[in-house]
């Protein structure tokens, strides 16, 4: 029976996924739901085909990295001359997921050993891998943020995991007029050619479910910190750099992709306010940070 393809547009990139067509994506993606669109609308910036089967073997590889936060010791992350290969066990041994991508991310085909229940959820992620890499070619980033909507305009909070970033929204949410969560974890910020530097919703965003297919202008990226008092910081240049860099998804061994998005990043710094938060999860911290944002002066 012929494959069936399915496409999807998220921050303006168009993703086709090619599948069986006895998977029913809606069950399989369901945060993918707002993001679908008719595949004759646009050429595709990533292609990828989801099979049963298993990869060929990859010649002359080198293990980059077999530790993940995520899929902690059943990872491995292997590079060839040119492809890299993404393999992930299931966390009951009896099955594996290859994913082979071209060395751009473009192009890649996922192999999966046999049904599993977490089959699903592995080529979500692996599809966020892919995309994430790709659409760095297209003045594109990934971002782990948490992102408030609010008259228009994007807010982005970052910071370690535990930080507090999707507790800083929620005092938006409570304390600051006309503010709406647009994503509470993996955001895309994308340059366009007239310098707007927009920040879109995408079908990621972790344990909050809010998968909305809209984007707004981005005008503040604020890394926060616990602390015992409210203070702000605004930063520029380098520094203002370094205080998104941490927050960007990039594979670091991939020189042409990262560099790209650090040259990405450098014209977000110039044409977005960047600060620096300690806070308290209170309502100061929130309308602290909010007036800090919204009112040029203190840039």
């Amino acid at each position: 029976m012929q494959n069936s393809t399915t496409c999807f547009r998220i921050a303006e990139h168009v993703v086709a996924l090619t599948h069986p067509p006895e998977i029913a994506l809606s069950d399989w993606l369901p945060s993918f739901k707002d993001f679908v669109i008719d595949c004759s609308q646009d050429l595709p910036t990533v292609k990828v085909a989801f099979v049963y089967g298993k990869a060929s073997e990859v010649e002359d590889s080198r293990l980059l990295s077999d530790a993940s936060p995520i899929w902690i010791d059943r990872f491995w992350l292997e590079e060839s001359a040119d492809a890299y290969c993404c393999t992930i066990k299931s966390e009951d041994g009896c099955c594996s997921w290859e994913m082979l991508s071209s060395k751009d991310f473009r192009y890649a085909r996922i192999f999966a050993s046999g049904r599993h229940p977490e089959e699903s959820s592995i080529l979500n992620w692996m599809l966020m891998v892919t995309y994430g890499q790709a659409v760095l070619s297209f003045s594109t980033i990934l971002l782990h943020a948490s992102v408030i909507e609010q008259d228009g305009q994007g807010y982005a909070f970052l910071g370690k995991s535990g930080t507090g970033k999707s507790t800083h929204s929620r005092l938006w949410l409570t304390h600051i007029p006309n503010a709406a969560l647009l994503n509470d974890d993996n955001p895309a910020i994308r340059m366009e050619q007239d310098g707007t530097v927009m920040i879109y919703g995408t079908p990621w965003s972790g344990k909050t479910p809010c998968y909305k297919n809209q984007g707004v202008p981005l005008k503040g990226l604020v890394r926060l910190k616990q602390g015992p008092v409210n203070e702000w910081k605004s930063v520029r240049g380098a520094e203002a750099l370094m205080t998104i860099l941490p927050s960007c998804t990039a594979i670091r061994w991939n020189r042409q992709l990262y560099n790209g998005m650090v040259n990405h990043l450098e014209k977000v710094v110039a044409n977005v306010r960047i600060g620096q938060l300690t806070c308290l999860p209170d309502r100061a911290a929130a309308q602290l940070c909010y007036q800090k944002l919204t009112h040029h002066k203190n840039k």
